[in-house]
């Protein structure tokens, strides 16, 4: 366990060493549950949509624009598919054409309320699958009279490669847009992992055991083979 780290250089320096990335996984102790991790079968997809962009526009701002010009934000998770139950948390994906990613970009987010938790689980007991799949935190959004006010808004920065969960996570949400069959997988294996978020764990274990269940879906199986995430952790 760690002590969470807030200062970009040191940030950054974990980032680039691949040991200690993979051992960084800070604490939270004290800090109270985060609202939005329950469950919601009718999810305000529009609102959320329209505040995820602005948020875009805000991390955005902080990044030169050379360096802007060879990001893409995009709109994953269950909040970016229309009808999809799941937790009141929306996900953003920014990809990167390289890794590390630029140092504007994880400096910009820090500025911004974000902190820097780790690598993202993918796997059955949290094993990590992509070992260049970053997830920053915003554990209490400021908007009074949204519907986000006080949740959490996470972020995942990682490569624009084929091989990685960048292009899983906008194949997954575009499969799930347009194809019936894999809209019901997703939908089922969420349901199902969702008892997990009423689970009352430090850290935030419940959110991530959620996050972990439901990758076990039959869309998302494939998706992992296609994008070289079948059980073994890339590039360690």
């Amino acid at each position: 366990m760690n002590m969470v780290v807030q200062d970009s250089d040191e940030v950054y320096e974990i980032i680039s060493d691949p040991e200690r990335l993979q051992s960084y996984k800070p604490t939270f102790k004290g800090k109270p549950r985060p609202k939005g991790l329950h469950f919601c079968l009718d999810l305000p997809h529009a609102e959320i949509k329209e505040w995820v962009f602005e948020e875009k526009e805000i991390v955005f701002s902080g990044v030169p624009d050379e360096v802007k010009a060879k990001l893409r934000w995009e709109h994953v998770g269950s909040t970016s598919i229309t009808g999809m139950p799941g937790s009141m948390v929306p996900d953003s994906l920014i990809l990167t054409q390289s890794f590390p990613p630029p140092k504007e970009i994880v400096t910009s987010l820090l500025a911004n309320g974000y902190v820097f938790v780790g690598l993202g689980p993918g796997a059955p007991g949290g094993a990590v699958l992509d070992s260049e799949d970053l997830w920053f935190m915003k554990n209490d959004i400021t908007k009074p009279g949204h519907v986000l006010d006080g949740k959490l808004h996470k972020i995942h920065v990682a490569p624009d490669s084929e091989l990685g969960s960048g292009r899983l996570l906008v194949e997954l949400r575009d499969r799930c847009n347009t194809d019936k069959e894999a809209f019901e997988s997703y939908k089922k294996s969420k349901i199902e992992a969702a008892k997990h978020l009423d689970e009352e764990r430090p850290n935030n274990l419940g959110f991530r055991a959620y996050k972990t269940s439901k990758s076990e879906c039959s869309v998302l199986l494939e998706l992992r083979v296609k994008h070289g995430l079948n059980g073994v952790a890339l590039k360690q």
